[in-house]
């Protein structure tokens, strides 16, 4: 299996997913970030065990995406996240990405924005 295909199947688990899962949020961790410091992993790993989503999403998005800003709405409905890319020249001025929608909360939000954005990343880097 290609990586696209493999990043598609991947997203297409997160956007189907009830409530976030630790073998689907340790599998978009290591898709997503490559290889990362024991600690890091260290601190992810203990943050899925203490069902603490948000903050293992916001380690894998820092890991997958440095230098990116994250808003989140976490209110009545589905979760909501807003990813900000870095400027160029290092400014705060970032056009905001598409706003994800997730019924299963922000985390899993958070996770598919992230995959939106590498292949934003991606796409840039190539052009």
């Amino acid at each position: 299996m290609t990586d696209a295909a493999r990043f598609n199947s991947l997203l297409e688990r997160v956007a189907d997913a009830a409530a976030p899962e630790r073998s689907l949020f340790a599998e978009v961790f290591f898709a997503c970030t490559g290889k990362q410091h024991p600690d890091i992993k260290g601190r992810f790993a203990v943050l899925m065990h203490a069902g603490a989503w948000t903050e293992a999403a916001l380690i894998l998005t820092a890991c997958a995406l440095p230098g990116w800003r994250v808003q989140t709405n976490n209110g009545r409905g589905p979760g909501e996240v807003i990813l900000l890319a870095p400027e160029a020249d290092g400014s705060r001025g970032s056009v905001p990405s598409e706003t994800v929608h997730h019924a299963g909360g922000v985390a899993l939000a958070m996770l598919v924005a992230v995959r939106r954005g590498l292949s934003v990343q991606q796409w840039q880097d190539a052009g």
